[in-house]
C-alpha cells in the first residue's frame, strides 16, 4: 500500500514539471511573438531614414543652381536692367583701355557740365586719331542679356571737349558694332550693323548725345537712328572703339523703341529722359 502511494506521488510530481515547462516555453514564444512587430517597426524607421536623405540630395537643387550661375557667366557686371531697357557706364568693360581714358573729378580735363553731372563723377575720353576721325582703335566690349523680345533703340550720353574756333562737327563720334542673334530694325541691313561704323551725335561743350549712324546703304550715305531686333535671354557683345579724338562717353543706353523717346542734336538724354534709364549711383 505504502509502494502505491509513493508511485501516485512520483506520477504527480512528474506531471506538475512537465506542465510548468510547457508553461515557461508558451510564454517565451509569446514574448517573442511581441518583440518581432517592434523590431519590424524599427526597420521601417531606418527606410523612413534613408528616404529623408535621398529626398534631401533631390531638393537641394545643385543642378539647377549651376545652371542659373552659368547662364550669367561672361556677362559685364555692373550693367542696370530694366525691363525693356539696359544702360551702363563704359568704364565697366574689362577690356584694356588702350588709348580710352577716364577723366575724373578732379582731373584738369574732366567735364563738369552746366545741369547733370557725369554719372559717378566720371567718364571715357578717347585720345587717339585725330579730331576728325581715324580707324578703329582700342576696341571696348560690354556682354548682356536681352531683358525683352523687342526692337532696342542705342544712344550715349556723349560729351564734345572742343578747343576754341573747333567746329561742332568735330570730336563727336565713335566706331559701333554688334555682335549675336539679332537682325536690323532700322535702315541699315544687319550685315552693316555687324561691323565697326560710325555713331555721331552733338554735345558742343556740354554733354549732349550720341544717337545716330553714318553708313553708306546701296552705294547711299545714310544717316539714322540704330535699332536692332534683339530676343529675351539671349546674350549679346557690343564693342565700342575710339574714331575721333576727345570723344567722351558718359554711359550707354539701350530701350525698347516703342518708348518713343524724342532725341534730336545737341539732346542731353541724362537731362531728357526719366531717371530711371541713368546707370546707378555708386
Amino acid at each position: 500500500m505504502k509502494l502505491l502511494r509513493l508511485f501516485l506521488v512520483l506520477i504527480f510530481i512528474v506531471n506538475f514539471s512537465c506542465s510548468s515547462s510547457d508553461d515557461q516555453s508558451n510564454t517565451k514564444e509569446k514574448e517573442e511573438a511581441v518583440d518581432t512587430p517592434d523590431d519590424k517597426e524599427d526597420d521601417s524607421t531606418d527606410d523612413d531614414t534613408d528616404d529623408d536623405d535621398g529626398d534631401t540630395g533631390g531638393d537641394t537643387d545643385g543642378g539647377d543652381s549651376g545652371d542659373e550661375q552659368s547662364s550669367d557667366e561672361g556677362l559685364t557686371e555692373g550693367i542696370k536692367y530694366g525691363d525693356n531697357f539696359l544702360v551702363f557706364e563704359p568704364e565697366i568693360t574689362t577690356s584694356d583701355l588702350g588709348l580710352w581714358v577716364k577723366r575724373k573729378a578732379g582731373d584738369e580735363k574732366y567735364h563738369v557740365g552746366t545741369t547733370i553731372e557725369a554719372i559717378n563723377k566720371g567718364y571715357l575720353e578717347f585720345t587717339g586719331n585725330n579730331k576728325n576721325s581715324g580707324p578703329p582703335t582700342s576696341p571696348i566690349e560690354y556682354t548682356f542679356k536681352c531683358p525683352k523680345t523687342a526692337k532696342y533703340r542705342i544712344v550715349m550720353r556723349m560729351y564734345q571737349p572742343l578747343l576754341d574756333g573747333e567746329p561742332e562737327d568735330k570730336r563727336n563720334d565713335l566706331w559701333i558694332r554688334l555682335k549675336g542673334d539679332f537682325t536690323t530694325a532700322c535702315a541699315y541691313p544687319t550685315e552693316t550693323l555687324e561691323k565697326d561704323h560710325k555713331l555721331w551725335g552733338r554735345g558742343v561743350r556740354k554733354w549732349g548725345s550720341a544717337h545716330k549712324m553714318d553708313a553708306h546703304v546701296n552705294g547711299n550715305k545714310v544717316l539714322a537712328k540704330v535699332v536692332y531686333n534683339l530676343k529675351k535671354d539671349e546674350v549679346y557683345t557690343l564693342t565700342l572703339s575710339g574714331r575721333a579724338q576727345g570723344c567722351s562717353i558718359d554711359y550707354v543706353l539701350l530701350y525698347e523703341e516703342s518708348l518713343g523717346f524724342n532725341i534730336p542734336n545737341h539732346t542731353d538724354i541724362a537731362d531728357e529722359l526719366p531717371e530711371l534709364y541713368r546707370p546707378n549711383i555708386n
